[in-house]
């Protein structure tokens, strides 16, 4: 199946775009860009629509101009996407990443960079220092930087994961990152899937998730976090585009969760079909609304009308029991 899959995948650069429903090689700087005829999008919005309302997805989307300034990555984020490059193979690391070295010497002091900037010489202390991050600001330019620490992290995660079978076989295929982009039929709207691996293993489709646990039950956080985040919804997006761009079913998608924080577990999951079939639903639900949207220039929030309130039931009762008892006055409705 893999090697059918191959033949029908196309190389874009970053220059390029998309002009046809299809499997493609490109960055993630080109995948999450509005890089296709018409209006795009990917399941980090409909998951946004479908989740939380049209309004927190038009105030963050590429297609308003008035959105909201793109925030800067996280530690977390940073993490979570240099373990994928590191682990699936999916960027090429030393293009994205860089690191600190665990013996890199202390940045100069404000109080050096303030005789530097009377003298135009570093002092002898300063030197050695200085010379140091001027190369590596140099070198890592437009990369995300990682510290030592971090890359340490990743390589106990990849070690957990290499001793997980059933995460080995989630994760094994010569097919990652690939992106399939295709045009929704009922609204016109482009729609664009990038699950870690493609079908040439034993699942459909399997996606790597780094997490911090919530709680001592991990398995409890992991499948709180896929509730949280959508995730089903992304796996089911996979799903309806090996059908529209691959032109065959998919029925088996995993998760694979590995901790960021010691002991790096790893926790392996399967979504169930009923809990696919309703993430369609939540799909189809989400490229209406956008198509309504862009057609209306309406984005509502979450709050339809007026939000009323209401001392929850338990409250209720407790109130009643304290009223009978005396311990709170009675008062005339």
């Amino acid at each position: 199946m893999g090697g059918g899959i191959l033949m029908k995948i196309q190389t874009l650069t970053d220059t390029q775009k998309v002009t046809e429903p299809g499997a493609y090689r490109m960055s993630m700087n080109l995948y999450h860009s509005q890089c296709c005829p018409g209006p795009s999008i990917s399941s980090t919005g409909i998951r946004k629509i479908a989740l939380q309302s049209p309004h927190a997805f038009w105030k963050t989307s590429d297609l308003n101009p008035n959105r909201y300034p793109e925030k800067e990555p996280g530690d977390a984020l940073i993490l979570g996407r240099a373990a994928h490059a590191l682990i699936l193979g999916d960027e090429v690391f030393d293009d994205h990443f860089c690191f600190v070295p665990a013996d890199a010497p202390p940045r100069p002091t404000a109080t050096q960079i303030k005789a530097f900037e009377r003298t135009g010489e570093w002092s002898d202390s300063a030197a050695p220092r200085a010379t140091f991050w001027e190369e590596f600001d140099a070198k890592s330019k437009g990369r995300m930087e990682l510290t030592a620490a971090q890359v340490e992290k990743i390589k106990y995660m990849a070690e957990n994961l290499s001793a997980s079978p059933d995460a080995v076989e989630m994760l094994t295929s010569d097919l990652t990152e690939i992106s399939m982009i295709w045009q929704d039929e009922q609204t016109g709207i482009w729609v664009k899937s990038r699950p870690d691996c493609l079908p040439s293993n034993g699942f459909d489709f399997a996606d790597l998730k780094t997490f911090s646990p919530k709680s001592s039950d991990l398995v409890l956080s992991a499948q709180r976090a896929t509730t949280e985040h959508g995730y089903a919804i992304q796996m089911a997006l996979a799903i309806e585009a090996a059908e529209k761009v691959l032109g065959t079913t998919a029925q088996r998608c995993a998760l694979v969760f590995v901790q960021t924080t010691e002991p790096y577990e790893v926790v392996p999951i399967e979504i169930d079909e009923e809990t696919l079939y309703w993430s369609r639903v939540l799909i189809r639900d989400g490229l209406n609304k956008m198509a309504h949207g862009l057609k209306t220039g309406e984005w509502p929030g979450v709050a339809k009308g007026i939000v009323k309130y209401a001392y929850p039931p338990s409250m209720l009762h407790r109130f009643g029991e304290m009223q009978l008892n005396g311990e709170l006055p009675s008062l005339e409705r």
